[in-house]
């Protein structure tokens, strides 16, 4: 799967399990956090895939973008995860489309809250979608994060 391919259509967003869309996600993930981020794959890798619900952004049949969200502990509480756009497409939107479905499908869902541990760099990405900052900064993965909600 060519993940560097010209892009030239509006994405398509499908939410499900990781059974239906784990491949594409994997492609956005690895390509996203293992090789530009450096993360090692055994910490992009978790068991809590296959019980999230996922979103992936495809466009021209390439998936650019997914993110996942859990059930958390907390009452009423999901947590988004795994935020990732391909490079070529950050900054058009393609990010905000994936979370919006992500808080849409949790709302449907019952749920009243999210939270995420967002990077540095991506604060202000979340900020501008109506999420808080909740404590302190701290290192996960090697990168400064930020916990972050907002009440859907």
């Amino acid at each position: 799967m060519n993940t560097h391919a010209p892009l030239r259509s509006s994405p398509t967003l499908r939410v499900g399990t990781w059974a239906e869309l784990g491949a594409h996600a994997q492609a956005v993930r690895s390509a996203v956090f293992v090789v530009e981020q450096g993360i090692p794959a055994e910490l992009e890798w978790d068991a809590a895939d296959a019980g999230a619900l996922h979103v992936v952004a495809c466009a021209d049949g390439v998936p650019v973008a997914t993110g996942r969200w859990l059930v958390c502990d907390e009452a009423g509480l999901v947590r988004v995860g795994r935020m990732a756009v391909l490079a070529p497409r950050r900054g058009g939107g393609v990010g905000r489309q994936v979370l919006d479905a992500l808080m849409d499908a949790a709302r449907a869902a019952g749920h009243g809250a999210v939270m995420l541990h967002a990077q540095e760099s991506a604060i202000e990405f979340y900020r501008r979608a109506g999420f808080e900052p909740v404590g302190p900064s701290f290192v996960e993965a090697g990168i400064v994060h930020q916990e972050m909600r907002r009440r859907l």
